[in-house]
């Protein structure tokens, strides 16, 4: 079914683990619970990522991730500011946690975006916050 303006898929990719399909897997089930996903209807799949007919899904060629779907969260509706910034806190929290769970070697990343466009999650402050340098400080 091809995108429309009722469809909405947002790509996730985990890289840098040992087991990237586990932790896809319990990605998945820690967004599952969240309560702005819950309130839309969604569905999800997996699919090579971008880069994955050439080997290099645009990460460090000696990832551990080579060859491992990305996991496309598929909306229904219209994406609110509510969805865009419940994913990104979730997933920025989900990266925290992992980071303390890694092993010996691992370097846990996510990235996301829309379309083949993705880009690391917990690397720069949400649009319009404070800390990014726009939005209200509380000294406005």
């Amino acid at each position: 079914m091809p995108e429309s303006a009722d469809r909405h898929e947002i790509r996730i990719r985990v890289t840098g683990t040992n087991n990237p399909q586990q932790d896809i897997d319990d990605l998945r089930a820690w967004l599952e619970r969240e309560p702005w996903l819950n309130r839309r209807e969604h569905s999800w799949e997996q699919r090579p990522s971008a880069g994955a007919a050439d080997g290099t899904d645009g990460a460090e060629p000696a990832d551990m991730a080579v060859g491992v779907d990305d996991l496309i969260l598929v909306i229904v509706g219209a994406v609110a500011t509510e969805l865009t910034k419940g994913l990104g806190i979730a997933l920025r929290e989900w990266l925290r946690r992992r980071k303390e769970e890694r092993a010996e070697g691992e370097v846990p990343a996510v990235d996301v975006g829309t379309g083949g466009q993705v880009q690391a999650v917990g690397e720069s402050p949400e649009p319009g916050s404070p800390e990014r340098g726009s939005g209200s400080t509380g000294e406005d």
